[in-house]
């Protein structure tokens, strides 16, 4: 499999460990560091958009509906991990509610005690929800300062949605700029 990751839109990166797990399966990772995107590698199997700071540009997100669609056999896949500092985006968010993901206000936060780091209920186990080449070893995870992601259908109109991790009930969604003791 071969991934694209879009990194002009981000100020930092927090894909190195995720990077090396996917090239530890056999992936072969490229950077996609336009600040304009004129155009995706046929080639790709995957793109990832993570945690952006600038919004995305109309003629930029059909390069990207362009690339998912490819001819009509909706093969390609997309990947989004956001940021809590991230502004609001419109153009990018619209974009991915119509491929079925929606991106919700604030930071998730933990009510479970013991399901958290001591001291900071936004760092909590997250749990694996699919069983595929990329997560078939994931039961349990810690994540932190995570954005309430929510699937916004499974499947329509040939595109599939899959969340690779959830949270437990306990977890709620706060005001961005919560602090731990909320």
């Amino acid at each position: 499999k071969k991934m694209g990751i879009i990194t002009g839109h981000s100020k930092v990166l927090y894909t190195q460990d995720f990077e090396e797990m996917l090239i530890e399966n056999n992936y072969e990772i490229s950077q996609i560091d336009d600040t304009l995107i004129t155009s995706i590698p046929d080639e790709l199997d995957v793109i990832l958009i993570t945690n952006p700071t600038i919004d995305f540009l109309a003629e930029e997100i059909d390069v990207i509906s362009e690339f998912l669609d490819n001819d009509g056999k909706l093969d390609k896949g997309l990947m989004f991990f956001a940021d809590t500092d991230s502004p609001d985006l419109p153009v990018l968010y619209d974009f991915l509610r119509q491929w079925g993901i929606s991106v919700n206000d604030g930071v998730l936060f933990e009510t479970n005690t013991s399901n958290h780091m001591s001291e900071d209920p936004m760092t909590m186990g997250s749990y694996g929800t699919t069983k595929d080449e990329i997560t078939e070893d994931i039961n349990f995870c810690l994540t932190g300062y995570n954005v309430p992601l929510e699937a916004e259908f499974e499947a329509e109109n040939g595109i599939t949605v899959s969340a690779l991790v959830a949270t437990p009930e306990s977890v709620v969604a706060a005001p961005k700029d919560t602090k731990p003791d909320w």
